[in-house]
């Protein structure tokens, strides 16, 4: 998918993007190589991640933090957001948040969390790009 890059603070910083219709304050993966990182202004591919999960979540608090059954993210504070998703697979467990996909949330095998709507942290969203 492609994301407009709105600032930059520069690799390894604080970026803000829009992807797909909203503003995303994310971690600069991006812009390391000089030549080939996007502007302001500029359309690029982007791929997120969760780089770094919150660890103040317990297993009770993820799955009973999303009775309103939400998908997507809510900012926080600088990279940070609370996650809503529904469990879409186990081994490893992944849960779809709308504009991405995490996975290892919760570990378990057990396939009846399939389909359980969940909230969670993300300390860190990263954004890894590329320009054709």
């Amino acid at each position: 998918m492609k994301a407009r890059l709105i600032s930059t603070e520069g690799p390894g910083l604080e970026a803000t993007i829009e992807y797909r219709g909203e503003t995303l304050h994310v971690m600069d993966e991006f812009s390391w190589d000089e030549g080939s990182a996007p502007q302001p202004g500029q359309e690029f591919h982007v791929e997120l991640s969760a780089g770094l999960l919150s660890d103040e979540d317990s297993w009770e608090t993820i799955f009973a933090g999303n009775p309103e059954a939400r998908v997507g993210l809510e900012h926080r504070d600088g990279w940070s957001y609370r996650a809503y998703g529904r469990v879409a697979g186990v081994n490893p467990v992944r849960v779809d948040c709308g504009v991405l996909t995490v996975e290892d949330v919760v570990r378990t095998r057990d396939e009846r969390v399939v389909g359980d709507y969940v909230a969670f942290g993300i300390d860190r969203l990263d954004a890894q790009g590329w320009r054709d």
